[in-house]
């Protein structure tokens, strides 16, 4: 029997880390995922040089991860430059990928939820 579980990676805060570090920004993933009845198949985290314009995860983005989406612990994280936010959020849709903010409780399924 095929395992349907839709896998997600975790994009975790880097402006939080202070107070709230990886292990449990990624705690938090796992659950709030588990009770959607998916999973957390990977995390990263944007280093303090690459926070601003979210290059580690561009980079990750282009390699087409084998998962259903992406769940960004704060849609805060890609709004560091103006209208990035909006433009990043296409890019994840039009490759087909799901985004989730956790803290905001947003989950987009394509480009027509989002528009």
């Amino acid at each position: 029997m095929k395992n349907s579980t839709l896998k997600f990676w975790g994009v975790l805060d880097n402006a939080l880390v202070s107070f709230l570090p990886q292990k449990a920004q990624f705690e938090i993933l796992k659950s709030f995922l588990s009770k959607k009845k998916y999973s957390l198949a990977f995390y990263s985290l944007e280093d303090e040089n690459t926070y601003m314009n979210n290059s580690i995860f561009i980079k990750k983005l282009q390699e087409k991860p084998k998962v259903s989406g992406f769940i960004f612990f704060s849609l805060l994280q890609i709004s560091y430059r103006k209208n990035q936010n909006l433009e990043l959020i296409k890019k994840i849709l039009s490759k087909n990928y799901e985004v989730l903010f956790y803290r905001e409780n947003i989950h987009l399924k394509n480009l027509k939820k989002f528009n």
